[in-house]
């Protein structure tokens, strides 16, 4: 399987501890693909994405010394590496990013890694998403089936502060093969309720605009993605990385840290790993949560480009 993938440029030529677990994630995905469990594009190379998602991981940030592949089980970096690589995406393009759950690493898609996905998916051919800003005229109506349906956005470019206060509501529509058109609307007040879930407060306050189209994108998908006649495992790879996107309990961590010179000294075995919550601590007789900490891969008030 090895010699196949060097082949085939899915595997780099040198064979050592640090891309052990490259080695190993990208031999498990061209199993599936070889095996017709999912579907990879043929422009994706897989173990370039998993080794730019490794790199990602153990990038070293002076300040905090240490790495976000520190600070979860090899199995469960492995596996998120895996979920990543089986949905086609890729951190260098802003397609997702990792979050730690207690000591489990969990992939997580950007609004990219999302449109990016649902294209993929079977008789799907577009979706895109638009904000609703104050002053400008959003129209729906009902269509002949009785689904909501888009009739018109007069649009005013000087009405897109930038400021959340400013905003209305965001949409997403989905396009299939047939030309037919699926709509979904969430005011302010809707998406605000969602973001109240979430410990992304940094990233929506600075950049509300993207992270409103995040949020819609996010409840458009939905539909299609469980009731895809898509491959099992690559639905199951999409669901996994949203399933605690808006868990108030857990524990999210900086990926920016300092490499583990002894990370892959064990053979991995990818299995799905269990997702655990933050313990409680009792201090001075009372109980309290771990403190929360920005998602791995968002944006800070020094980030200029963040993954949304």
């Amino acid at each position: 399987m090895t010699n196949q993938l060097q082949q085939q440029g899915n595997v780099p030529a040198e064979s050592n501890k640090q891309n052990a677990m490259v080695t190993r994630v990208a031999e498990k995905v061209q199993s599936m693909v070889e095996n017709n469990q999912i579907n990879i594009p043929e422009n994706y190379s897989i173990v370039n994405a998993v080794q730019a998602a490794y790199f990602k991981l153990t990038e070293v940030d002076f300040k905090k010394k240490t790495s976000l592949i520190d600070s979860a089980t090899k199995e469960s970096v492995a596996f998120s590496l895996q979920d990543m690589a089986i949905q086609a995406l890729s951190v260098a393009k802003n397609q997702g990013y990792f979050i730690v759950y207690g000591d489990k690493m969990q992939f997580t898609r950007s609004y990219h890694g999302t449109q990016a996905v649902i294209k993929r998916m079977t008789g799907v051919k577009d979706i895109w998403a638009n904000v609703i800003w104050k002053g400008e005229k959003f129209d729906v109506e009902y269509n002949q089936r009785g689904q909501l349906a888009f009739k018109s956005h007069e649009v005013d470019w000087k009405a897109a502060t930038g400021n959340k206060d400013d905003i209305e509501g965001a949409y997403c529509i989905i396009e299939r093969d047939d030309g037919v058109q699926f709509l979904t609307v969430m005011t302010i007040e809707e998406i605000k309720t969602s973001w109240s879930q979430s410990s992304m407060a940094t990233v929506q306050n600075k950049y509300p605009q993207e992270m409103a189209k995040r949020t819609v994108i996010n409840r458009a998908a939905k539909a299609f993605i469980n009731t895809s006649d898509d491959s099992d495992l690559f639905i199951g790879a999409i669901n996994r990385t949203t399933e605690n996107e808006f868990d108030n309990e857990r524990k999210e961590i900086n990926p920016e840290y300092e490499i583990n010179k002894n990370a892959n000294k064990e053979e991995l075995d990818i299995t799905s790993p269990v997702i655990e919550q933050p313990k409680a601590t009792k201090q001075n007789g009372e109980i309290s949560q771990e403190k929360e900490h920005e998602p791995a891969g968002t944006a800070t008030a020094e980030d200029d480009a963040p993954p949304f």
